[in-house]
């Protein structure tokens, strides 16, 4: 008679949580053109996965090349096209890592092996700034 009183409960307190949830939207993911726009992708791309949540993106994708020639490839694109290479260093895992601006707008780039002769995995993560307008804002002064 327990078990079956612990089975009971166990399933009304899973309804009760899926009836709870079911209402809910998940939480919406940034866009590609919000995150990352101007988004340069290696040679050969092919999608690998996609994460981010409202305000950050990051799009994993694989190239066929070596991963020495895609950070060269990276690095050529951001010398051009109002790109400005801000950092370019390594990760205790042997992964390239680059840091990049176009108007302001930052992009990491993280550059690995994928290992098994299987080209490069890259992740390319972005976030959407956003610019507030303090023209209208109130002076800061003694609290009353």
């Amino acid at each position: 008679m327990i078990p079956t009183r612990i089975r009971c409960l166990a399933i009304a307190v899973a309804l009760a949580g899926i009836a709870a949830c079911g209402g809910e939207k998940p939480p919406k993911m940034a866009t590609v053109g919000e995150a990352l726009p101007n988004l340069p992708f290696p040679p050969n791309p092919t999608l690998v996965g996609r994460a981010g949540g409202p305000d950050a993106l990051q799009l994993t994708v694989r190239s066929p090349l070596p991963a020495a020639e895609v950070a060269d490839y990276y690095r050529g694109v951001f010398k051009a096209g109002g790109w400005r290479l801000v950092n370019d260093a390594r990760d205790p895992e042997g992964a390239t890592l680059l840091l990049a601006q176009q108007h302001g707008t930052p992009l990491w780039v993280r550059i690995r092996d994928a290992g098994e002769g299987k080209g490069t995995l890259v992740e390319l993560s972005g976030g959407i700034i956003k610019h507030e307008d303090s023209a209208g804002a109130k002076p800061a002064g003694p609290a009353s």
